[in-house]
């Protein structure tokens, strides 16, 4: 019997069952729902790069497990099928390439956009979003935001201890929402609370919502205060990463939007959650502004604008804000 290479069997062994199948047999494989099966054996599920024939209990990692295991060839021959070796095996036309290893993804270096000589228009744009000078101002002594030189946009800047490794642009005249090339989610923006010592985590969507939400706790219209991490959009890269290096966190109270997308992300992070051994314990609030309002920023401009009308001498209306 012929002699197998170390590399032969490398390379047999990385060649996937999925791309094998849909090479070779794509009309022996269907799709159901998030996984892939055999129309031939519809009790062998593809899924996540491995395989399981539940009917017979058997399953592996690779299409060479599979030649072995369901088709019965031999393990020399398999190799030399799924390399270059001997004639393809049955159920195929011709021998499957080799998988090339693409090289590596190189990792964008992160710098940070060059700072304007002054804040001023990112005074001036979050003011109009009801955000507080003090926390402003807060914010910037940190390092945590500035105004970019080129564009006058807000920078966000996320930090691993005093290493900014993280930052995101907002438009302070349009709508543009960007994270700067080479920034790392896991070190996302977050506003630390004034107590240290804080347990507590609140979790926003986007930065301004973390200030928002600050200063509405600050007026009095909330009783959640603590770490205010942006998540950056809805995914949970940023929240569990955080979780890893604060393990003193016990209460998350989920603000995120109120809409669909913030409502089924609330839903998904919570199983995530729960369904981590390390964090199943924590206490657990869905914190959604209320109702009618998109966002926790959006919540803060109505609160201003209604403090306005309060302060008028015509005033009538009563509003009651309920977080």
């Amino acid at each position: 019997m012929p002699s197998l290479s170390d590399e032969q069997i490398i390379q047999a062994r990385s060649v996937d069952l999925l791309d094998y199948l849909q090479a070779y047999e794509p009309l022996n494989v269907r799709k159901i729902g998030s996984e892939h099966c055999l129309v031939e054996h519809d009790s062998l599920k593809i899924s996540n790069g491995k395989w399981n024939w539940f009917s017979r209990d058997i399953g592996g990692h690779s299409a060479l497990d599979f030649l072995v295991k369901v088709r019965g060839m031999d393990f020399v021959s398999a190799v030399q099928s799924l390399t270059d070796g001997m004639t393809a095996p049955i159920h195929i036309s011709t021998k499957i390439p080799p998988r090339i290893n693409s090289p590596p993804k190189q990792h964008k270096p992160f710098n940070l956009p060059p700072a304007n000589t002054n804040n001023d228009r990112v005074y001036s744009y979050l003011r109009s979003r009801g955000i507080s000078k003090a926390i402003i101002n807060r914010c910037i002594e940190m390092g945590i935001l500035y105004e970019s030189a080129k564009n006058h946009r807000c920078v966000f800047v996320g930090k691993d201890g005093d290493t900014p490794k993280f930052a995101c642009e907002r438009g302070t005249t349009d709508d543009w929402k960007k994270d700067v090339t080479g920034s790392s989610k896991k070190f996302s923006f977050c506003l630390p609370p004034e107590n240290p010592n804080s347990q507590t985590l609140i979790v926003t969507e986007s930065p301004i919502d973390a200030l928002a939400h600050h200063d509405i706790h600050k007026i009095g219209q909330t009783n959640m205060d603590g770490f205010r991490l942006s998540l950056g959009g809805i995914g949970s890269t940023a929240l569990f990463a955080f979780l890893e290096r604060n393990a003193k966190i016990k209460d998350i109270f989920l603000a995120l939007d109120n809409d669909k997308a913030g409502k089924e992300a609330a839903n998904r992070i919570i199983k995530e959650l729960l369904s981590n051994k390390k964090l199943s314990h924590m206490k657990i609030t869905i914190a959604p502004p209320p109702n009618g309002y998109k966002d926790y920023a959006e919540t803060l401009k109505a609160i201003r604008q209604l403090n306005i009308e309060k302060s008028k001498p015509c005033h009538t209306r009563n509003v009651a804000f309920s977080i």
